[in-house]
């Protein structure tokens, strides 16, 4: 099991995942035709699954990390550098509390969802130009 097997692995517990989330949100629109709120959530959340996936597969096909090889040891692979984390930044729970006023704004106001959902994508570009400059 070489590189490719691994992120092959992580790419399909994702689109598996994702393909559940649309059984289940198929399931529950045809179950519960009025309900749309819960079609909505379910569909998100596959809509989530299937950009991780993407992701996955766009960001990792040309990784090459040692932690991907099944013949590597933990002792031979510590201090890896994975990458640049800002550890003190805000932005992230700014992100969560938007998305958290976005899914609510679902529930009780289209004006909130919207004011939800261009919060998430302003706190997700002010973290990505705080992220290049360190």
């Amino acid at each position: 099991m070489g590189y490719g097997a691994v992120v092959k692995s992580f790419v399909g517990i994702f689109a598996c995942s994702a393909a559940f989330g649309l059984v289940i949100a198929l399931t529950y629109w045809w179950v519960a035709h009025e309900e749309v709120t819960g079609t909505i959530l379910l569909g998100i959340m596959t809509a989530a699954l299937v950009f991780a996936a993407s992701y996955a597969v766009i960001a990792e096909r040309n990784a090459r990390l040692d932690g991907d090889d099944p013949q590597m040891t933990n002792d031979a692979s510590a201090g890896e550098d994975l990458g640049v984390f800002t550890t003190s930044s805000a932005w992230p729970i700014l992100i969560a509390a938007s998305a958290a006023l976005g899914l609510c704004g679902i529930l009780w106001s289209p004006l909130l969802a919207v004011a939800g959902f261009a919060a998430v994508i302003i706190s997700l570009w002010r973290m990505g130009a705080e992220s290049s400059r360190v």
